[in-house]
């Protein structure tokens, strides 16, 4: 085992100690490499980067080289206000269709309408013949379907309407 291998070795071992880190964590989150401490641990000999990235996640967490934690960094306080970036005039235009939150318009086929309205196929055109049901769209050479919202409207309308023919009294 080499010189670059030992000192790693033990720094990791300081480090692990500290912390109370797992091997396969600590190996994770340096270099995403659940094996890398163990394999170290067996005289696996790491590349000057592998090692540098390893001793710089170290670093960046909080350890001292003898083994003992940094006193915790301080947070800004919640109510301080941060300085505010200036919004570019990309940042400021309206946001595309695709991203805005309008829910996307939805076409239903015969079967769902006929299971959402608890209607026969039969019922459905003749309420649309007599104009009292939401008419299709045409979507294809042979295929229509409806309007979800129109849909969820119409049925809107049925429970007020009988709730409305029962005077408003609810069943006991």
């Amino acid at each position: 085992m080499g010189t670059l291998e030992r000192y790693l070795a033990s720094r990791l071992n300081a480090f692990r100690r500290s912390t109370g880190m797992s091997p396969t964590t600590l190996g994770l989150k340096a270099v995403g490499d659940p094996n890398l401490v163990r394999q170290i641990e067996r005289g696996r000999s790491p590349s000057l980067r592998t090692a540098d990235r390893v001793l710089t996640f170290m670093r960046r967490f909080g350890t001292r080289p003898g083994g003992t934690r940094d006193p915790p960094r301080r947070r800004r306080a919640r109510g301080r206000a941060r300085p505010r970036r200036r919004r570019t005039a990309r940042q400021t235009r309206e946001r595309p269709a695709a991203r805005r939150r309008d829910p996307p318009t939805r076409l239903l086929r015969l079967p769902e309408v006929m299971a959402r309205t608890g209607l026969s196929r039969a019922t459905i055109y003749a309420l649309m013949a007599e104009g009292r049901f939401p008419r299709q769209v045409r979507i294809g050479a042979r295929a229509v379907g409806w309007v979800e919202a129109e849909i969820e409207a119409w049925i809107q309308e049925r429970i007020a309407q009988s709730r409305g023919a029962e005077g408003g009294s609810q069943p006991t």
